[in-house]
């Protein structure tokens, strides 16, 4: 594969910059102070209300103060100015000019209040900082920053060696949040408060909640090292099943399995009641199974009562661990009980059957549920294998006529273009060329940005893309302008984490165009791309496939963004390297660009890299020292993704496809269903038997040309 730097990148859209869509949208800022129902007094006027807790400043600092007033207008350049003076340790300054902008700018007067409140605490002036804490609650009933601010009220007050008083604040900041890692900190503060007033039991007591409530957090660490010792002190022990059962499942929720696992077996040690214990075995065999320790989930799923869907899942685990004869048996066993679970018994086993030399009977089983009118999704799915059945084995009419069906019954026209282009493709095996080309063609022109799109553009012999005519409705704002003001301001101030995660906070009432168009600028501004994409790709997922609209390009650069750039090209400098689109679509796929973010089975960061792949690729690549944990840092994850997709494509240089499902299935096992199969590749790539990956490949080969084509 050819490569392109970031500065050489120019395609579909003509090379406009979205870095300068970004800088024209963002300011300057020099506004009037509105407040959320977009109305105030002008900027310039005079606070009338009295400042509380001011410091004592320097008579110097009035030349400071008067070289300030011609900013006092601009919220944001206020808050420059403020971050500037705390650096030249012109502190009584930095708090003036934090004062000046609560007062005249109530449109971020509460940032204004925190920001001078910690200030003021830094500086051991823990009663004014909780007195301009408690004005700014006062002032900001609607504020996001409520809980900061009433957990700087308890820090002020343990400063004031006021314990209990401390705890209620922080007690008060809990109500006020959800956030996992904000509540595990109150938490700490509360139990540390109480170990401070020799409230032992009370201080074990919430340590407890923590350590069951927030596991994944750091905090939590600290909450079982303190429960060891408290427990030691007190002589009992303060966790029981129940508590290890429900920090089981929370751990299990976060997707840290070993975890979990560790959590369940001890509470199953502890003693739970009869019905608890199955309830815990089932969930234990669940994490298991998640873990791909399918042996071991067999076991445990045999070990219980074989009702419900626990024999679907025995049945399931059964093939996972290569024991497909045993697990199509057990299939045709739950088929002939005739219970809820029936159909979809019929369905699975139909999958195991298909391919293995007993196509027949999977065709049957295939039948039953395409023709279950209460089934919808299913009997569609059954529809679609028999279909793809008989395009396999040559009755490309019969195929066709099923396509044809499906489509019909499809409602989402995304979804639809699957059954379209295999029809397509069966009308031209069966000899109705020109039937098929006029069909390609209107797929080809109608989603150019679809996987299909592409596939059908490919088999027609490529060419260039012509303009789709096509139209997206800007619908009704959500947002009021004073909410997205504050966040302009945030962001022109530099303050980016605190913009992005307001930005975060509204996407969630976002409505019409202008309103996600603005967003999304606002987020890839503080380099959330994640929230950046969704915001624009869960509302016009459609309109996406079908190509760029004039004017609103950078929706698309938004749906597939050029995320950690420099890291990526660098990554993909070294002569022979991939192409760094590919690196973009890996990431996309995989992990939606969010450096964090841990997959069910462990997987970690952009390019979803196990603990276990990324010590051995470090060892490849001679990276000393290797942590797992350094798979969150993006440079790191970047480097190492994307020198194994070249191992791969090295490993499979003239098919692409089996590259891409390599980096999710594992070289050994695409190697198997490579060799010897000479089919084109869209028929190749329809026939991959595992699902996930099946999908899996369609969704970065879709990226990969929309990458292409608009950079």
């Amino acid at each position: 594969m050819g490569r392109r730097t970031g500065t050489q990148r120019r395609g579909w859209l003509g090379g406009t910059a979205l870095l300068g869509l970004l800088v024209m949208a963002m300011g300057p800022v020099a506004r009037s102070a509105s407040g959320p129902d977009g109305t105030a007094p002008s900027p310039a006027a005079a606070p009338s209300d009295p400042i509380v807790g001011s410091m004592p400043a320097p008579p110097a600092d009035r030349v400071l103060r008067a070289r300030s007033e011609a900013l006092l207008g601009d919220p944001a350049a206020l808050f420059r100015a403020a971050a500037a003076a705390i650096e030249q340790e012109d502190h009584a300054h930095a708090d003036w000019l934090y004062a000046q902008l609560a007062q005249r700018h109530p449109i971020v007067g509460d940032h204004a209040g925190l920001l001078r409140a910690r200030l003021q605490l830094s500086k051991g002036r823990a009663a004014e900082a909780r007195q301009i804490a408690s004005q700014t609650l006062a002032r900001h009933a609607d504020s996001p920053l409520r809980a900061r601010l009433h957990e700087l009220v308890g820090e002020a007050l343990a400063a004031e060696r006021d314990e209990a008083g401390a705890r209620r604040a922080w007690s008060a900041a809990l109500a006020e949040t959800r956030d996992d890692a904000q509540r595990a900190a109150l938490l700490r503060r509360i139990a540390r408060s109480q170990e401070r007033s020799g409230e032992d039991r009370a201080a074990g007591l919430t340590w407890r909640r923590l350590w069951m409530e927030h596991p994944a957090t750091d905090e939590a660490r600290q909450a079982s090292h303190r429960l060891d010792v408290i427990e030691a002190h007190l002589g009992e022990s303060l966790r029981g099943a129940g508590e290890w059962r429900a920090r089981g499942d929370q751990l299990f929720r976060e997707r840290m399995n070993d975890e979990a696992l560790e959590a369940y077996d001890r509470a199953i040690e502890k003693g739970l009641s009869k019905s608890e214990e199955r309830r815990l075995q089932k969930q234990r065999a669940h994490t298991l199974f998640r873990m791909r320790r399918y042996p071991e989930a067999l076991l445990a799923f045999e070990s219980l009562p074989q009702t419900g869907d626990t024999p679907i899942w025995r049945a399931r685990s059964l093939a996972r661990a290569d024991r497909v004869p045993e697990s199509i048996e057990a299939f045709e066993r739950i088929v002939a009980r005739r219970d809820s679970n029936r159909i979809y018994a019929h369905y699975l086993a139909a999958l195991l059957l298909d391919g293995r030399e007993r196509d027949a009977e999977a065709r049957a089983h295939f039948q039953v549920v395409a023709d279950d009118p209460g089934r919808g999704g299913l009997a569609q799915a059954a529809l679609w294998q028999l279909g793809w059945s008989d395009y396999r084995r040559g009755a490309f009419a019969q195929a066709a006529e099923r396509f044809d069906r499906l489509a019909d019954a499809t409602g989402d026209p995304i979804e639809r273009l699957r059954p379209r282009y295999w029809r397509a493709r069966a009308l031209e095996q069966g000899g109705r060329a020109d039937e098929a080309r006029g069909l390609l063609d209107a797929i080809a022109k109608e989603y150019p940005l679809s996987y299909y799109g592409w596939r059908a553009r490919e088999h027609l012999g490529g060419g260039a893309l012509g303009a789709v005519a096509h139209d997206i409705a800007r619908g009704k704002a959500g947002l009021r302008p004073g909410e997205l003001e504050r966040v302009r301001i945030l962001m022109e101030a530099g303050l980016v984490d605190e913009g992005g995660e307001e930005t975060a906070l509204l996407t969630r009432r976002a409505k019409g165009l202008d309103d996600r168009i603005e967003l999304a600028r606002l987020l890839t501004a503080a380099g959330d791309y994640n929230r950046a994409q969704r915001v624009i790709v869960d509302a016009y997922t459609t309109p996406l496939a079908r190509g760029p609209i004039g004017g609103l390009e950078e929706l698309w650069w938004y749906a597939w963004p050029s995320a950690f750039a420099g890291m990526v090209d660098e990554a993909t400098r070294p002569e022979g390297s991939i192409a760094p689109e590919l690196v973009y679509s890996i990431m996309r796929e995989e992990s939606g660009y969010r450096p964090k973010v841990i997959s069910p089975v462990g997987a970690r960061g952009l390019m979803q890299i196990m603990r276990e792949t990324g010590e051995q690729l470090a060892k490849r690549i001679g990276r000393e020292g290797f942590d797992p944990d350094q798979l969150f840092d993006p440079a790191t994850n970047i480097e190492l993704g994307s020198f194994y997709l070249g191992e791969l494509s090295r490993q499979f240089p003239t098919k692409l496809s089996a590259a891409i499902a390599s980096y999710n299935a594992g070289p050994h096992v695409v190697s198997r269903w490579v060799e010897g199969d000479g089919r084109p590749d869209d028929e190749w790539v329809e026939s991959i038997p595992y699902s996930q990956t099946r999908s899996y490949v369609k969704r970065v080969t879709r990226s990969l040309q929309a990458y292409r084509l608009l950079y």
